[in-house]
């Protein structure tokens, strides 16, 4: 019998099992339903939806959210790297497994794991942008020019899952219930998805709390400046905090990386970090040389 076989049937049925599962028709049905509602609201305001969504790029986007949604990556990737990270922490630091949270009502839950996961996601997205070599794998989600809720999961695999894995931190002191962490992830990907819309909303005096895509935009801007600026993953208040927050400049008309470096296809995307970081590493040699 061929070797292979028992590996492939083991793979092909934890696909299935994952593309059926009540959390993938889930995740389905959330990002049908805000792709229609942004395809409506920008019919209406005769933008020119048919260049947005039947662009080569939207269709990057499209197979990047099929890389991490039908399971592909986490079978590949996540699965075994976060019961690594788990088992690491269970042996080597057991006093971290405090469950803070338990006996705390649903609501004060709920709220503690968002601030606890975004005050994490802030310093992580802030740490991409500082280190050259993080920001190789980072600029892959810069690169796109036209923002659409896609965009959202435009990520090379090394920097989602340098975004995922610090998760097992909060997990290990909260002591975070699988439902209440799906409840909150859900919550998330909502806001995350509109926010990558290129639409105008500011959420009035909300958005001093909520990223909203107004603020964010700035974010994705040709200008250096701007991409620095704004790191906020849900909430828009740490930018405040830290002084990283940019309210006051006007929504940018262009987006992306100065002088399009990244190439617009998944194999040239996946392969660009790696050549660029390689460059930078040769270039002080060659330099001092």
């Amino acid at each position: 019998m061929d070797p292979i076989s028992p590996w492939y049937v083991w793979f092909i049925s934890r696909l299935d099992a994952h593309l059926l599962s009540s959390a993938a028709i889930r995740d389905y049905a959330k990002l049908g339903l805000v792709l229609a509602v942004t395809l409506v609201l920008e019919i209406a305001a005769r933008k020119d939806w048919r260049l947005r969504y039947g662009s080569h790029s939207f269709r990057i986007d499209v197979l990047y959210y099929v890389f991490y949604y039908s399971g592909l990556y986490h079978i590949l990737v996540f699965a075994w790297m976060y019961k690594a990270a788990m088992s690491f922490l269970i042996e080597t630091a057991p006093w971290m497994q405090m469950k803070l949270l338990t006996g705390l009502p649903l609501v004060m839950q709920i709220a503690v794991v968002i601030l606890a996961h975004d005050f994490l996601g802030y310093w992580i997205h802030r740490m991409t942008h500082a280190s050259r070599y993080l920001w190789a794998f980072h600029s892959i989600h810069h690169s796109q020019t036209t923002l659409t809720p896609m965009t959202n999961y435009r990520f090379h695999v090394v920097d989602e899952t340098i975004r995922r894995l610090p998760v097992v931190v909060p997990l290990q002191l909260l002591g975070i219930d699988v439902a209440i962490w799906l409840l909150v992830d859900f919550i998330m990907a909502w806001i995350l998805l509109v926010q990558h819309s290129e639409w105008d909303w500011s959420y009035g005096r909300a958005g001093r709390v909520f990223v909203s895509p107004a603020f964010h935009r700035m974010h994705h801007s040709t200008d250096e400046r701007l991409q620095n600026r704004n790191f906020g993953v849900l909430l828009s208040f740490w930018d405040d905090l830290f002084g990283t927050a940019e309210r006051k400049a006007p929504c940018p008309t262009r987006y992306g990386l100065g002088g399009n470096p990244v190439p617009e296809t998944i194999v040239g995307q996946l392969v660009y970090p790696f050549l660029k970081i390689a460059r930078d590493v040769r270039r002080p040699a060659q330099d001092a040389a």
